[in-house]
């Protein structure tokens, strides 16, 4: 009797070593699937194991064994992903709150403001390495979010833009300002020659406004991808390209820019005021001309003006026809 009962101990206290073991063995074990539009970095959390990268998921994988008490996968954007990143005045169209243009000086002194966006791609899947190196890094770092707080870059679009915005703008900022310092207001706004005193600007076609912006892009591609590469000690972007959207002026330059472009108008009015008076005056003697050399013709203008429902009288000695007006005439 006592022998059976003490087995039964045994085995009871067995089955529950058992049973907790289990329970810790399946709450420990990871089983992950991955999205298309990121790449998953698995790192190990059991206690017995450091924290390395254990696994890259590819984006679209899974179910995948994770591993036993590993983290959950920090998620970058997969490399077929285009990303942009938006410099703009107009809060309802930038990635921040705000204003958030970049303002710099031309050549000639003005400030002008800069919309753009920047497009590009993470390195992703594309290059393990690389991403296992930004994990390793950039990845280890926090940055201030729009709402103050601190955020890794796998920590959802929040905290993906926050890195980016403490990544891109000092470069981008810096990079803006040399390039567009080296054209004059006018070559960049064509309507800054109304009011500033430049340098004369060439008429060449390449030397127009569009086509200037355009090799300030260019220049900008290549500066921005040289500068993220050596910032960052690795290629993590690719298919980097600004676009430029539009060139500001400040304020009180664009309202001198309306009156003086309202005033040329006014110009403009009074020199076809004055043209057509002097259209009008040379057919005026055409006309007292033409009258003078048929008084016959003249006579028929004469009774052409006469008003409706008047009485006229001829008389036959070649006089003017007297002219009676009636009611409402």
């Amino acid at each position: 009797m006592v022998s059976n009962q003490h087995w039964r101990r045994t085995l009871t206290l067995i089955g529950g070593i058992v049973g907790l073991f289990l329970i810790v063995a399946v709450s420990g074990a990871r089983v992950v699937r991955q999205d298309i539009g990121h790449v998953g970095v698995i790192r190990n959390g059991a206690p017995w194991s450091d924290r390395a990268i254990h696994k890259i998921v590819n984006p679209g994988d899974g179910p995948v064994w994770g591993g036993w008490f590993s983290q959950s996968p920090r998620e970058y954007p997969a490399s077929q992903v285009a990303k942009t990143y938006t410099v703009t005045a107009d809060p309802e169209r930038g990635a921040r709150a705000g204003t958030d243009v970049v303002t710099v000086p031309t050549k000639d002194g003005v400030q002008v403001g800069v919309e753009g966006t920047v497009f590009y791609h993470f390195v992703g899947e594309r290059d393990t390495e690389a991403l296992r190196t930004f994990d390793k890094s950039i990845g280890t770092r926090q940055f201030r979010a729009h709402d103050g707080g601190e955020l890794y870059p796998w920590q959802g679009d929040a905290g993906w833009e926050a890195m980016i915005d403490a990544l891109f703008r000092p470069l981008l900022d810096n990079i803006v300002r040399g390039e567009i310092g080296q054209f004059q207001c006018a070559q960049l706004v064509p309507s800054c020659v109304l009011i500033h005193r430049t340098n004369p600007v060439t008429t060449r076609a390449q030397d127009a406004p569009r086509a200037n912006i355009a090799r300030v892009e260019r220049t900008i591609d290549r500066a921005l991808r040289a500068d993220l590469a050596q910032t960052l000690a690795g290629q993590f972007f690719w298919k980097l390209h600004f676009r430029i959207s539009r060139v500001t002026l400040p304020g009180n330059v664009q309202h001198a820019i309306d009156t003086a472009q309202a005033s040329y108008a006014g110009v403009a009015d009074a020199k076809a005021r004055a043209r057509q008076a002097r259209y009008r005056n040379r057919a005026n003697r055409l006309l007292a001309e033409t009258y003078d050399k048929s008084p016959a013709l003249a006579k028929v203008e004469e009774l052409k003006a006469i008003p409706k429902g008047s009485t006229v009288i001829l008389s036959g000695s070649g006089k003017s026809p007297q002219v009676l007006a009636g009611a409402g005439g």
